[in-house]
């Protein structure tokens, strides 16, 4: 145990032997359910967290893209809605720790980062509070690993740092194990925008115009039926409650453009808050919806 605690100085005194239970019990993960066990088991005596991702891929200058994931107890829809539309995946702690390559310890309410207004949202929508993320670069390529902890208990502090610096290089290679020896079980994210079809984006669309089922039969030369499952699927793959929230989500992620006449309400309404407003600017806006 001596020698354990000169390997392992910043470890207070009951943690000695829970981080030698829990390497001990990395090193004989073989599995994708085993790693996730181990992490949801004898991992939390060390480090309780409720939601894990993590991943291994290649790290690019605007994050890593992630080739195979896993996740317990984690909203993937967050996931896919950071999703590009090649599969790969990117977030401001992300890439923070791609540019400094040292534990990232994130609190919502607390921000230090720079970040996007709109991550932030989505951030809290899905209940993130208490992040804490490093990875594992290989020194000979650009590959790496990358562990996201989510949910952590109480405040986060610089011991938690310095937990995850002990605690990713066993990880790193039990995933990578877990990976090589099960290479189907992992997969990459898809977009949300790839969830839907494109003749369920054909719906969507008439439903931004404000279209009944049986309007959308007449256009499209569907069966009001027909629609009506179209309407359903468009529903349970974006996870809203109805029509109004899957327009609404279905514009916030690109699917579909808004409505021109609520475009330019918007427009009207600063070119009335300030005179400078040209229509060199009204374009840039159109060009980014």
């Amino acid at each position: 145990m001596s020698a354990v605690m000169k390997a392992t100085p910043g470890l207070r005194a009951h943690e000695h032997a829970a981080f030698i239970a829990a390497i001990e019990s990395a090193l004989r993960i073989e599995t994708p359910a085993q790693f996730l066990h181990w992490t949801g088991g004898e991992l939390q005596a060390l480090f309780p967290h409720q939601s894990l991702i993590c991943g291994v891929g290649q790290i690019n200058k605007d994050g890593i893209q992630i080739r195979h994931l896993l996740s317990r107890n984690f909203p993937v829809e967050y996931v896919r809605e950071l999703a590009r539309p090649d599969g790969d995946v990117s977030s401001p702690i992300m890439a923070k720790w791609c540019r400094e390559r040292k534990p990232q310890l994130f609190e919502s309410d607390r921000v230090k980062l720079k970040t996007v207004p709109a991550w932030i949202a989505l951030f809290n929508q899905h209940h993130l509070q208490n992040v804490a993320a490093h990875g594992l670069r290989d020194q000979n390529s650009n590959a790496a690993s990358y562990f996201s902890f989510s949910r952590i208990p109480g405040k986060l502090t610089p011991h938690h740092a310095h937990l995850l610096d002990l605690l990713v290089p066993p990880m790193h290679g039990a995933l990578i194990r877990v990976l090589a020896n099960n290479p189907p079980v992992a997969q990459k994210i898809t977009p949300i925008r790839q969830l839907i079809s494109a003749r369920e984006q054909e719906v969507l669309q008439w439903l931004r115009e404000g279209k009944t089922n049986w309007e959308i039969a007449q256009i499209l030369q569907l069966s009001e039926t027909t629609v009506k499952n179209h309407v359903h699927h468009i529903l349970v793959k974006l996870r809203v409650n109805n029509r109004a929230q899957a327009v609404a989500k279905a514009i916030s992620t690109k699917m579909i453009r808004a409505k021109m006449t609520l475009v330019m309400g918007i427009l009207y309404g600063l070119a009335a808050q300030a005179q400078t407003f040209s229509e060199t600017d009204a374009l840039l806006m159109l060009a980014g919806l």
